[in-house]
């Protein structure tokens, strides 16, 4: 569950539903959450490699 984030998972959601290629670079703090929040935002729609 995301609690807060409503601006950024709907950019993301809309990002996502875009018919060009689009190319999101996420920065910020460390330890607030960037990884939890693409993880969620995407789950289940696309797959992420972690090596």
């Amino acid at each position: 569950m995301i609690i807060g984030r409503e601006y950024e998972v709907r950019k993301l959601n809309e990002y996502y539903s875009s018919k060009s290629a689009e190319l999101i670079a996420l920065y910020g703090r460390r330890r607030v959450g960037k990884t939890f929040l693409v993880d969620k935002v995407f789950e289940n729609r696309i797959f992420i490699a972690r090596l």
